[in-house]
């Protein structure tokens, strides 16, 4: 059986895909990717086409997107001073990720979030907090209380988790539930677990654009993941059965090891996704991180390893998340 151990991962606050997910705290950001996606854009041209914020706001952000790999610069004419700057790749890939945000904003619990108000800010950093603190990865597992959160994520004070598990209820992305006893338990919305295909997205464009400059994916992204999204994918009626679907993680303090869930399917319904990976399953649906981003994010399957006594199980399984978390795409 895995074991989670959270106070091996918050060392540094960074997880795969926060990165460029912290792109897209500032709504500014967006809307200057978006517009360079029209072609190269001078600094006078490009304030007018956001909204005339002060010069100095729009010259710090195109900075800090340049800083990224969002923007790479472009001179323009004969003369050196005559300078744009255009999308790079990685800012190409950055828009889908901006399409991912807006999509899930638009099914928040309290209403459509517009990408471009103070809302947007505060629920993307929210869910930026909960990512690299793992606070996502403990809560997809249970019903916790504040003071269980805090023996698990210890290296952060009592006072900065309930901050963050706040921001997380009032955004809707966290709820509580009744039970007998001490303590207050929080539970994941449905809300937050669609969040994972921003997740995901902003994890891939970091393996393609940022190798070496992002933090590496392990057992917790892994993990969190998939108990998040696994619970919302839509399966057939006689879908039944057991599989592990599983990653082979970057290296960790540990070395590289495969992590994972195990989940149970009876007559179409997920019925447990536990965190574990066993040396012999029944049925797997097994890959690299990449390959398992496609799947998730493209439908792309032809790169997995599926097999065991019941592979459709595990193709249905895969196929259930990607629908569930792309299927307007």
């Amino acid at each position: 059986m895995a074991t989670f151990d959270a106070t091996a991962s918050i060392d540094r606050e960074v997880r795969a895909g926060s990165r460029v997910l912290s792109v897209f705290e500032n709504p500014l950001n967006t809307r200057i990717l978006r517009v360079h996606a029209e072609g190269p854009q001078r600094l006078a041209e490009l304030q007018e086409k956001v909204g005339w914020p002060a010069p100095t706001t729009v010259r710090a952000a195109v900075s800090g997107l340049r800083e990224v790999g969002a923007l790479t610069k472009l001179t323009v004419g004969n003369s050196p001073y005559a300078v744009a700057t255009v999308l790079s790749p990685a800012g190409e890939e950055m828009l889908s990720v901006a399409d991912a945000l807006e999509a899930w904003l638009a099914l928040c619990p309290n209403g459509p979030i517009s990408p471009e108000v103070g809302a947007a800010r505060g629920a993307v950093k929210a869910l930026a907090g909960g990512w690299s603190s793992t606070l996502m990865r403990v809560l997809a597992n249970r019903p916790i209380t504040l003071t269980e959160l805090h023996s698990v994520i210890p290296d952060i004070s009592y006072p900065a988790l309930e901050r963050r598990v706040s921001w997380m209820r009032a955004t809707g992305q966290l709820e509580t539930v009744e039970r007998e006893g001490r303590g207050t338990p929080y539970v994941a919305t449905d809300w937050l677990r669609r969040a994972i295909a921003p997740l995901c997205a902003a994890g891939r464009c970091e393996r393609r654009h940022m190798e070496g400059e992002s933090a590496p994916i392990t057992s917790v992204e892994v993990e969190a993941c998939l108990l998040l999204a696994t619970p919302l994918a839509p399966l057939p009626e006689g879908a039944s059965g057991s599989c592990m679907v599983g990653v082979r993680t970057d290296a960790d303090e540990e070395g590289p090891g495969l992590a994972g869930v195990t989940v149970e399917v009876d007559r179409g319904q997920v019925v447990s996704c536990t965190p574990e990976v066993s040396a012999k399953p029944s049925t797997w649906a097994v890959g690299t991180p990449e390959t398992l981003l496609d799947a998730i994010i493209d439908g792309r399957i032809e790169n997995l390893r599926i097999g065991g006594v019941n592979p459709q199980l595990g193709l249905d399984l895969v196929n259930g998340i990607h629908f569930a978390l792309f299927a307007d795409r």
